[in-house]
């Protein structure tokens, strides 16, 4: 069964190119919604109910951990794609299951993607909180 994923961020080019590695190297993911704010996002993965979403930290009327804060318990895990290395600790808080820099390397994305099933595999069912500060 494919993984559902969502994928967020304000950059359309930002969104095709997670698209394009899917379709050409992922064939078990299934890409199940797209928002480019984090409104349009809350709403969307509430509806779509994927495995895994692709979050970018800054977008223009919230981050991706605003994002995040919306879900107190979650059922998916996250894989952060951002330019900011900087969140790489923040992104822990809320057990982001890794941090992809941009530029995409394919490679680690792919490498990414196959530790998450392999985690996925021996943790089904998993719910994730935010860490207490």
């Amino acid at each position: 069964m494919p993984l559902k994923v969502f994928i967020v961020d304000d950059e359309p080019d930002a969104i095709i190119s997670v698209e394009i590695i899917i379709r050409d190297f992922c064939p078990d993911l299934q890409v199940v919604g797209k928002a480019n704010t984090i409104d349009d996002a809350w709403d969307l993965i509430k509806e779509t109910q994927p495995d895994l979403v692709f979050l970018d930290i800054e977008m223009p009327r919230g981050s991706g951990f605003d994002l995040l804060e919306r879900f107190p318990i979650r059922k998916f895990d996250v894989i952060i794609i951002t330019a900011h290395v900087r969140f790489k600790d923040k992104a822990h808080e809320y057990h982001s299951f890794y941090t992809l820099e941009k530029p995409i390397d394919i490679d680690l994305f792919l490498k990414t993607i196959q530790d998450l099933k392999q985690f996925r595999q021996n943790n089904p069912g998993k719910l994730y909180k935010k860490l207490p500060k």
